[in-house]
């Protein structure tokens, strides 16, 4: 039976090179066992003690969320998986599941000692060790990749949303408005006024339109609305209050409307009254408009300005507010929904700092979606910098429940996270160290319950 084994073995292409000598004390150090279908070999807090050599069949690595599993990795006939010599993996995450009949060469770690001795079967192994870290850190970093376009996609559909709902809501008010325009139009031709009447007109329009009416409090904006109305009502207007509430926007008061009476007789009163009204309503919607598409140019420069798009990946000058503030425009509203207020503290005579801009993007943006994360409601943010020493140094303050103390050294850590599974994958700081190391900067924490501090430090002489 070990001879067969054996043989199976040495078919696999990472043995093919080891000689059957140690292909047989590999067996013998080991155990046969076979499985069956829906069989968990491994599941999620099991100390992660012997290593497994898939002979036949197949098996897979699962992670459950909720009622859901995601499937991580499968290991056909000649992979291996579990601790490998070398490794330092301690417990499972996951669920290791038998998806069909497997066979499966099962050996202690207790054993790995005796099977060091043996060069070129250990040599097997520290490249099956290499490649599973090489697999594992890219399909992570992928994932990290992807969790990350994930929050901000979905932060920019909230964003867009908002301002094209308010685009699409006054375009059809608008339309509607302005199909009722030629009735209107042909009411004031039949009113035929004197060119001195229509400049007289035009002139209270154009002076309320390019004034800033008075900020009113509540209680004077009703009242303001029910003087108008009344004075409508006398005069034998309809519609007194929809009429009253434009006129009070655009800070009309009695006078206004006493000096609109007194350009004619009386007879014109209403329909002009209501062609005004008209034009303030049809200029309110394209404001409307207007600002709802300068929303959606702010974001999607604040997303270029990110991104570095169009742009080579070469050191430049580094404009720190403005990178900062389009890195909080994408984040905005995670922002909003926590109340989080931002504080901004960049002087203006910084010394001039080079870098590559769409990576310090990332860093910005790692460093403040964790503060947001580690913040509760209505929690407060600080960014400030400074130069000292030939250095420029950024600091990143939230007033958050705090980093444990234990915890501190080990945040930098790939793979190392505190989030719950499918929240983190714990790449995110390390690329934030990386980046900061390709500055030939440096960063580093200080945290206490309701004060943690990133300090980043970079040279100014790059």
């Amino acid at each position: 039976m070990d001879d067969y084994i054996v043989k199976g073995i040495k078919s696999f292409p990472q043995f093919s090179e080891v000689p059957e000598e140690q292909l047989q004390a590999y067996v013998e150090l080991s155990e046969v066992c076979t499985y069956q279908p829906g069989e968990i070999i491994v599941k999620p807090g099991d100390e992660i003690n012997k290593m497994y050599l898939v002979l036949e069949g197949n098996i897979r690595i699962q992670l459950k969320r909720g009622d859901q599993f995601t499937v991580i990795d499968t290991f056909d006939p000649g992979d291996l998986t579990g601790k490998l010599p070398f490794s330092r993996l301690q417990s499972s995450l996951a669920y290791v599941t038998v998806m069909e009949e497997s066979t499966v060469l099962v050996t202690h770690e207790e054993n790995f000692s005796e099977i060091a001795s043996h060069y070129q079967l250990i040599e097997s192994f520290v490249h099956a060790l290499s490649d599973r870290i090489r697999h594992f850190t890219t399909q992570q970093q992928q994932n990290e990749k992807l969790l990350a376009l994930g929050k901000l996609s979905a932060g920019l559909a909230h964003e867009l949303n908002n301002p094209a709902s308010a685009m699409v809501r006054s375009a059809t008010s608008l339309k509607t408005n302005l199909h009722a325009k030629p009735e209107k139009f042909k009411g004031m031709m039949e009113l035929q006024l004197s060119e001195e009447q229509v400049d007289a007109i035009n002139k209270i329009i154009f002076e309320k339109l390019e004034s800033n009416p008075p900020t009113l409090s509540l209680m004077e904006r009703t009242s303001q609305e029910d003087e108008l109305a009344d004075w409508l009502e006398d005069h034998g207007i309809e519609e007194v209050y929809e009429l009253s509430e434009t006129f009070t926007e655009h800070g009309f008061d009695t006078d206004a409307l006493d000096e609109i009476k007194n350009i004619g007789d009386e007879i014109l009163l209403p329909p002009v009254i209501k062609w005004i009204e008209d034009v303030f309503v049809t200029e309110k919607m394209i404001a409307e408009v207007e600002d709802a598409a300068r929303r959606i140019s702010d974001l999607v420069s604040s997303i270029k300005t990110y991104s570095h798009m169009d742009q080579a990946n070469e050191k430049e000058p580094v404009d720190l507010e403005k990178l900062l503030k389009s890195t909080l425009s994408i984040l905005n509203h995670r922002i909003k929904e926590k109340q989080v207020t931002v504080e901004i503290n960049i002087p203006d005579d910084l010394p001039e700092f080079c870098g590559f801009v769409s990576e310090l993007n990332q860093v910005w943006m790692n460093l403040l979606d964790n503060a947001v994360d580690a913040l509760e409601q209505k929690g407060h943010i600080e960014i400030s910098a400074k130069s000292k020493n030939g250095d420029l140094k950024i600091y990143f303050k939230d007033n958050g429940a705090g980093i444990p103390e234990d915890v501190q050294t080990k945040i930098f850590d790939p793979f190392f996270t505190t989030k719950g599974i499918g929240e983190g994958t714990g790449l995110g700081l390390d690329f934030v160290r990386k980046i900061v190391q390709k500055h030939d900067g440096t960063i580093s924490v200080q945290s206490k319950p309701g004060e943690t501090i990133f300090e980043l430090c970079f040279p100014l002489n790059n």
